[in-house]
């Protein structure tokens, strides 16, 4: 179906109708269009997660207006406003970033309007500001949980990572919405006595945190930049396979995804298969094997050393100290002092060596299965299978 044609399109364009249609039936148009303008404008310049993930302010339009019980023109608002601030969104950021940005919007503002009328119905608060400050908790608690998981299902990296892993790290955005909530409510209780002051005074926190998420987001962006950068140094001395420490650290996300690992025990994960190859550079020599006067303890020894030299990055070193490391000894069922992160490592890294010189990805598989008797855990087998399974490698 062409694009123009796509539901992408067609659902969009008619909740926006929808939307202005109903507010011009209930002769509501000045104010769901201020609404609407609200919605898209804070499309425009949305938060940034650490992650790089954009998170518009509709929590806090939805909030500056229900503080005022205008239920009905922020449902038509937020129908007509949300398609436009897609739009812009797409158009500023791209399609790749802005994609799960409708999906998460529109079904975090449906929770909130849903959850925000049972809520003011059922509680009665006769004009008191704490109460119906207290009933807005609730309401933006379900946005938060609705956007999440609308962003689970929506984003496309589910085909390569467990639904898990990204539900698990759009719930560490929780402190954005109680901050976008504050925001709406400061606005919301200040404007009648303000007037168009109480838009200033809501506006330079949000200016604030807003500056604050670019640097924190950019930054966390420089750092991964940095970490891939310094991990393609042994490939380009022609030490390792080209894009080995690359495709090694999305397999090692992957695995911890499956083991349920959080979000920072990925982190250091990644990292750790991204540099853990860094002390070929130091030991001189694309062949580090026992014959050649080095061990894969020498190697991690190494890495981990010049891993170390930077203070935020000794866990990270830590990992890789302990990557070659057997997951078991005789006698015993597994090495309670092993991180599993140093086994997912292990564990990645090798099999991308096993396909990156010619085998198949079952074959690798299979070759990584004779080692379980104190090499490589089953379980971190078990769950590079999964893996694979999702990513639809032939044979496994």
């Amino acid at each position: 179906m062409p694009e123009r044609f796509s539901w992408r399109t067609v659902l969009p364009t008619a909740a926006a109708l929808a939307g202005l249609g109903l507010a011009v039936a209930r002769g509501e148009v000045l104010p769901a269009l201020l609404v609407a303008g609200a919605f898209t404008l804070a499309h425009a310049v949305p938060l940034r997660a650490a992650e790089g993930r954009l998170q518009p302010g509709g929590p806090a339009v939805a909030a500056a207006v229900a503080v005022g019980h205008s239920l009905p023109p922020l449902a038509w608002g937020a129908a007509l406003g949300l398609p436009l601030g897609w739009l812009v969104a797409r158009l500023r950021f791209g399609d790749r970033r802005s994609a799960d940005v409708l999906a998460g919007e529109a079904i975090g503002s449906a929770a909130f309007l849903l959850v925000f009328w049972a809520t003011d119905t059922v509680v009665p608060h006769q004009g008191n500001a704490w109460v119906r400050l207290a009933i807005l908790l609730l309401p933006t608690a379900a946005w938060y949980l609705a956007s999440a998981a609308a962003r689970t299902g929506w984003t496309e990296a589910r085909r390569r990572f467990s639904a898990g892993l990204i539900w698990r790290t759009a719930l560490r955005e929780w402190p954005v919405y109680l901050m976008l909530a504050a925001i709406g409510c400061l606005y919301g209780f200040t404007a009648t006595a303000l007037g168009p002051w109480a838009l200033l005074l809501a506006g330079l926190p949000y200016g604030f945190v807003y500056l604050a998420s670019n640097r924190l987001a950019t930054a966390a962006a420089t750092h991964r930049q940095t970490i891939r950068a310094l991990g393609r140094v042994p490939e380009a001395g022609g030490f390792s396979l080209p894009g080995h420490a690359a495709r090694s650290a999305d397999m090692a996300v992957a695995i911890g995804a499956e083991l349920g690992f959080t979000p920072r025990e990925i982190r250091r994960a990644e990292d750790a298969a991204l540099l853990a190859d860094i002390g070929r550079v130091a030991l001189g020599g694309p062949t580090l094997t026992a014959g050649g006067g080095y061990t894969t303890t020498d190697l991690a020894r190494w890495s981990a050393t010049i891993i170390a030299e930077a203070p935020t990055l000794q866990p990270v070193a830590a990992v890789v100290a302990e990557s070659p490391r057997p997951y078991r000894r005789p006698g015993e069922a597994r090495d309670p002092g092993l991180a599993r992160a140093s086994k997912v490592v292990k564990v990645a890294t090798a099999y991308d060596y096993a396909v990156g010189g010619g085998m198949e990805p079952a074959d690798a598989l299979e070759v990584l299965h004779r080692g379980v008797a104190y090499d490589y855990d089953p379980e971190i087998l078990a769950a590079l299978r999964r893996v694979l399974q999702r990513r639809g490698c032939a044979g496994v």
